[in-house]
């Protein structure tokens, strides 16, 4: 009786079974020969795609700080509030600001007093009231000193402007943070800017940065490229070099200016002449002609303008300051969140107001790198958000350049645009995100039945009762089906499993026991399935 079950039993196996889009069957000659689970080769559509988790955000969203720190005044809304752009959320106590605003002005004034002062200097020491010409030293300097004033003023700004162009490439030469709204960029009012403190100060503050949101990827402006951004420096360094040479010139014409006319005017006073000390040629002024009494160089006097021209792009900063005590809506929509009262303090580039369009919505996530060379923008996606009957579709919007900070694994951020903003969507809310990264038909087999060693696909083919491996090229690669390009034809037969061989078991006690019962290596126990 157990012979016979044995042979009903072998008979049984060797049937096939249609499962899924390819014929599988089982097969062996005989009790003793291996048998096989086998699948036919056929035609077939493969998509692949990759499932995630997104969380559901608004497209425009702003997160609104002040430029400079202060106490809060007012808050000119609530949450909830629908704004517009441009509308005020909130101000500072102004005080402070306007008394920096008011030092700022009196620091200018003296400056431009010690320029004048030292114009005045070398005017009176190239002139003397013993001679009847003494106005013609002077009238002869004053072109000099205006070119010198002039060319510091230029030196200034071309400094000013290498400085803003090396800043602007920095941060167009780096990696550039992700453009996923992850976390949504910081809006800021004016920013403040600092003064130079070296004798090179710019004349005038950088202009106001206003404030900024990330919209649409079809509204946002397009960003400098590093070689643009690093192009501006060169020329923007150029300048500056040309601009300091033409101040150079521009001195050592006014030095020149100063000695002759001293010394024309020291001979026609009958005696004097110019002590050993000559013109100094240093920015402190120590250096003057015959004495510290003696005329300021022109060295001197094109210092003394650069702190005039520092001192008046402090004057402006404090006028942006004062400006940026008040802070608007960047864009239209409705207040999410504020994090001031009045009467607390505000720091600069803290978030005071956070405000969102919550009328469109997209779906951002985070895709492991391993999976980031699959990925390409435009590629179509299906959402199925929480609480919503309905999937949505949708496309790949843009992909982070930058991995996300946090947790063990390194992923990327991932923003799916939506073709369409049913009602029941909340930001915050999370939704499944089916992300189809290829699609194919033709030859195809059950994805278990490739095996893959390094950057090399083969399937095992079972043909006349035996079996060969075959070397394919592997199309798409789906989670059921994969598609062959090429070493398969439609009809052949290929080996999903051997089922003579042993399977693995779960328990792991003595797996790795060595001679004597001790610790070793490379020995795994098997549980072995016998015939019949």
């Amino acid at each position: 009786m157990g012979k016979h079950f044995r042979r009903i039993a072998v008979v049984s196996i060797t049937g096939a079974v249609v499962a899924g889009g390819a014929g599988t069957a089982y097969a062996a000659m005989s009790s003793s020969s291996p048998a096989y689970r086998l699948a036919s080769v056929t035609s077939a559509d493969v998509t692949a795609a990759l499932h995630v988790v997104g969380t559901i955000t608004p497209v425009q969203q702003a997160d609104v700080a002040f430029s400079v720190s202060g106490s809060v005044a007012a808050v000119a809304v609530k949450p909830g509030q629908h704004v517009t752009a441009g509308q005020t959320l909130g101000s500072l106590d102004i005080t402070s600001l306007k008394a920096g605003l008011t030092a700022a002005q009196s620091t200018l004034a003296n400056a431009n007093l010690q320029v004048a002062s030292d114009t005045a200097s070398e005017n009176t020491a190239a002139t003397t009231s013993a001679t009847s010409l003494a106005s013609q030293p002077t009238s002869s300097l004053r072109p000099l000193q205006q070119a010198v004033l002039s060319a510091q003023r230029k030196a200034d700004d071309a400094l000013g402007q290498a400085q803003t162009a090396l800043g602007q490439a920095k941060r167009a030469c780096a990696s550039l943070p992700s453009p996923s709204p992850t976390t949504t960029p910081t809006v800021t009012a004016p920013k403040t800017v600092t003064a130079p403190k070296t004798a090179a100060a710019t004349k005038t503050a950088t202009a106001p940065k206003t404030a900024t949101t990330r919209l649409a990827p079809a509204s946002a402006p397009a960003p400098v490229s590093c070689a643009d951004a690093t192009q501006r420096v060169l020329d923007a360094e150029t300048a500056a070099l040309l601009s300091q040479q033409v101040l150079s010139g521009r001195l050592a014409a006014l030095n020149k200016a100063i000695s002759s006319a001293v010394a024309a005017a020291s001979k026609s006073s009958g005696g004097g002449g110019i002590g050993s000390g000559g013109i100094g040629s240093g920015g402190s002024g120590s250096g003057g002609i015959g004495s510290p009494a003696g005329p300021v160089s022109a060295a001197q006097l094109a210092a003394d303008q650069a702190s005039a021209d520092a001192a008046a792009a402090q004057v402006t900063v404090a006028q942006q300051n004062l400006a940026a005590a008040t802070v608007v809506s960047p864009i239209s929509g409705t207040v999410v969140s504020i994090n001031v009262t009045p009467g607390s303090p505000a720091g600069a580039g803290s978030t005071a107001f956070v405000v969102a369009g919550l009328e469109s919505y997209q779906v951002v996530t985070a895709v492991p790198v391993t999976d980031m060379p699959q990925l390409k923008v435009g590629q179509r996606v299906s959402v199925q958000p929480d609480g919503v009957s309905t999937s949505l579709s949708g496309s790949v919007a843009s992909i982070g350049l930058m991995p996300a900070t946090g947790g063990s694994s390194t992923s990327y951020a991932v923003t799916i645009g939506l073709t369409e903003q049913p009602s029941g969507l909340h930001a915050g809310g999370y939704a499944n995100v089916t992300i189809t990264t290829a699609q194919g038909s033709g030859v195809s087999v059950p994805t278990s039945a490739v095996h893959n060693s390094g950057h090399v696909a083969t399937v095992t083919v079972y043909a006349g009762g035996k079996t060969h491996v075959t070397r394919v090229t592997v199309g798409t690669k789906g989670p059921v089906m994969t598609r062959i390009t090429s070493g398969l034809t439609i009809g052949q037969q290929v080996v999903l499993a051997d089922l003579s061989k042993p399977l693995p078991t779960n328990d792991l006690t003595n797996q790795f026991a060595g001679p004597g019962g001790g610790p070793g290596y490379g020995r795994f126990s098997h549980v072995s399935i016998a015939p019949g």
